[in-house]
């Protein structure tokens, strides 16, 4: 465990707050930058804004499946950007699934391609797909756990099937405490702001990564009852840590603040993940809980950590065509 003590993921950088980015009214026309950034913040987010607004509200009344299938058919980047995502794909494969042939990763690739664009346009609508009993939960006799009104839990997961609100969204609906979660802050205004409609429909409060939030954290999880839900596979540094695919396990990353918080609050660590079954239809697999380390047994910590990278490294090997990070995952 002494190897993984030396932080060998970057930190998180803080995000810039909107007062911070709001350049001047006026732009200065003979300063390139500074007029880039006007044009930017004045012109081309609003109208993102809108966009994204408007897409909003138009999903909000069409049939789910027909979201989802326009979400399947339009992917999730389009033009330079999906061909640069589809790239980082491809060579992401050799690393995740290393021997596979030409066809098959062309194969994985543009079902993630699909997939990706489902998870995108579901986000929309996550609270429709739930009151629409399309989630089926397994096992089903494992139900009582989530709702034990004690026992403080750390639900750990991957994006697997969605791009994690719909999986928070569920949660927050079975177990019917306060939970919590930790999701960096948006560029674009108006992103953000749409972001945060999206999220209050699950109740949850959303923290921006940092010291700040740790502490919220540890504080959070000593009242019985409260869950977090924090996701292994985050990005930083333009890379994909976890699982490992054989790489050494990352230190300074979720997977360890969920192990370390486990070991300060004793909340329960409960692995849990969401395969798609068809269209936009899901199974939320719920896994046994894993007991909280001891705070000095870093040895315990350690062989936790192992643990979900075997459980969750077998699982997006699986499910490589519907893994959202594959993306953003660096060979």
């Amino acid at each position: 465990m002494a190897s993984l003590r030396q932080r060998n993921v970057p930190r998180v950088r803080p995000s810039t707050t909107e007062s911070e980015a709001l350049p001047k009214r006026l732009a200065d026309i003979r300063d390139f930058s500074s007029l880039r950034r006007w044009i930017q913040y004045w012109m081309l987010d609003p109208l993102a804004g809108a966009t994204e607004f408007s897409v909003y509200y138009l999903f909000r009344i069409v049939p789910i499946d027909l979201c989802s299938a326009a979400g399947a058919m339009r992917g999730r980047y389009q033009g330079k950007a999906r061909r640069a995502a589809q790239g980082r794909a491809y060579s992401a494969l050799t690393l995740a699934a290393p021997g596979i042939s030409e066809e098959q990763a062309s194969q994985i690739v543009a079902r993630l391609h699909r997939n990706s664009g489902r998870a995108l346009l579901e986000t929309l609508i996550m609270d429709r797909i739930w009151d629409d009993d399309r989630i089926d939960i397994h096992p089903c006799n494992r139900l009582q756990n989530p709702r034990e009104p004690q026992i403080s839990r750390i639900f750990v997961s991957v994006h697997i099937g969605n791009l994690g609100d719909l999986l928070g969204y569920c949660l927050m609906q079975l177990t019917k405490t306060r939970g919590m979660t930790i999701s960096r802050l948006s560029p674009n205004r108006f992103r953000q702001r749409l972001s945060e409609k999206l999220r209050a429909k699950h109740g949850a409060t959303v923290l921006a990564p940092g010291l700040k939030a740790a502490r919220q954290l540890v504080q959070h999880l000593r009242e019985p009852g409260n869950c977090v839900l924090i996701h292994l596979d985050e990005a930083r540094g333009r890379q994909i840590y976890f699982p490992t695919f054989g790489r050494p396990l990352p230190y300074g990353s979720n997977l360890s603040l969920a192990i370390r918080l486990s070991a300060y609050t004793g909340a329960l660590l409960v692995p849990v993940y969401m395969t798609r079954m068809q269209g936009a239809r899901f199974k939320l697999n719920i896994l046994d809980p894993i007991a909280p380390p001891p705070a000095d047994d870093q040895g315990a910590q350690l062989a936790i950590a192992r643990r979900l990278d075997g459980v969750f490294g077998k699982l997006v090997r699986e499910h490589l065509d519907d893994w959202q990070q594959l993306f953003f995952l660096r060979a």
